[in-house]
C-alpha cells in the first residue's frame, strides 16, 4: 500500500517508522512544521513528502493531527483522493472526527472512512521521542463509519504488522466513555497529584507509586486541553464518581474510622483484580 500520514509527531512519526521498519508498503508523511520534517526525515520515518501529485495514489491516508486540525486536513485531502482510498485518524476522541466522516462519506461515498485510535503513547511528544516499537502489545480501538469489510480488514492487519496485541470495534460513543476514564481522567488525576506542595520534595521519599502517578503529568497542554473540553460531558461524570470515592476515604480518616477504611481498601484490592483478570481471559479467549 501507499500510505500517507498528516502529522509526523510522536504518534505519526512512530507510525511511519514503524512501517517502513516492518513492512514493505511506501510511506508518505506531511508535518507543517518544518524542522519536524527534518527530523522525520533523519529518522526515516517517511519516504517521501505528501505533495498534489503523489497524494491521489494514497491507498490509506492517516490523519495523527489533533482532532480540529484533523476534520479541516480530511475536508481538504478528501477531493484529492482515488476511489476506495481508506482515511483513518489516530484521534483521542472520536465523536466530532465520526460525525465529520459521515457527513464526507455523503459527499465522497467512493471513499471508506474509519476511526482509529492506537492505545500508544508516551510522557513525551514529538518526533524527537518517536520510536517504531510504540505499538508493540498495545491495543487499537476502531469505530466504523460504514466502513466496508475489506477496508477495515486492511487496517487491522496494518497494525497487526506493526505488533499491535489486538483490535477493539467500538462506536464512536461508547469510544468516549470509556477513554475518559481510562485515559483522560488518569491525566487530570496526575497533573493534580503533581502540584503538591510537596512534589519538589520527593527525591529520596519516592518510588514506583510517585513515578507511576506522576508520568502522564508531562503532556501537551494544547492537545490535552482540547480532548478534555472536547469529552467534557463523560469527563465530568468520571471526576464526580471520582470524588465521591476521594470523599469516602476522607470521611473514614476523619471519623477515625479504621473499619470503614479497610473496607474501602479493600473493595480497590478486589477492583483492581478483577480488572487484571478481565485483561488475562481477554488474551486466552484470543
Amino acid at each position: 500500500m501507499i500510505i500517507a500520514i498528516y502529522g509526523l509527531g510522536l504518534i505519526g512519526g512512530s507510525l511511519g517508522r514503524a512501517i517502513i521498519k516492518k513492512t514493505s508498503h511506501k510511506v508518505l508523511g506531511f508535518d507543517i512544521d518544518k524542522a519536524t520534517m527534518l527530523k522525520a526525515n533523519m529518522l526515516n520515518a517517511y519516504h517521501e513528502e505528501i505533495n498534489d501529485n503523489n497524494i491521489k495514489n494514497a491507498d490509506l491516508v492517516v490523519l495523527a493531527l489533533t482532532p480540529a486540525v484533523a476534520i479541516k486536513t480530511m475536508r481538504e485531502v478528501a477531493p484529492m483522493l482515488k476511489d476506495n482510498a481508506i482515511v483513518i485518524d489516530c484521534c483521542g476522541n472520536k465523536r466530532k472526527i465520526v460525525e465529520e466522516m459521515d457527513a464526507l462519506l455523503e459527499k465522497y461515498p467512493k471513499l471508506n472512512f474509519s476511526g482509529v485510535h492506537p492505545m500508544a503513547g508516551r510522557e513525551f511528544s514529538g518526533i524527537s521521542h518517536s520510536t517504531a516499537g510504540l505499538f508493540e502489545h498495545a491495543f487499537v480501538i476502531m469505530t466504523p463509519v460504514h466502513t466496508p469489510i475489506d477496508a477495515l480488514v486492511k487496517v487491522k492487519q496494518l497494525f497487526l504488522e506493526l505488533g499491535c496485541e489486538g483490535i477493539e470495534i467500538s462506536t464512536a460513543i461508547h469510544h468516549d466513555e470509556m477513554i475518559a476514564y481510562t485515559s483522560q481522567l488518569a491525566h487530570i488525576v496526575s497533573s493534580s497529584f503533581v502540584k503538591s506542595s510537596h512534589s519538589a520534595e520527593h527525591v529520596g521519599f519516592s518510588a514506583g507509586s510517585f513515578k507511576d502517578m506522576t508520568r502522564v503529568a508531562k503532556l501537551n497542554p494544547d492537545m490535552w486541553t482540547e480532548l478534555l473540553m472536547d469529552n467534557r460531558d463523560n469527563l465530568l461524570r468520571e471526576i464526580e464518581e471520582l470524588q465521591k470515592h476521594i470523599e469516602e476515604f476522607k470521611t473514614a480518616l476523619s471519623d477515625k474510622d479504621e473499619n470503614k477504611l479497610n473496607e474501602l481498601l479493600s473493595e480497590g484490592a478486589i477492583m483492581k483484580e478483577i480488572a487484571e483478570n478481565a485483561r488475562k481471559e481477554r488474551k486466552r479467549d484470543e
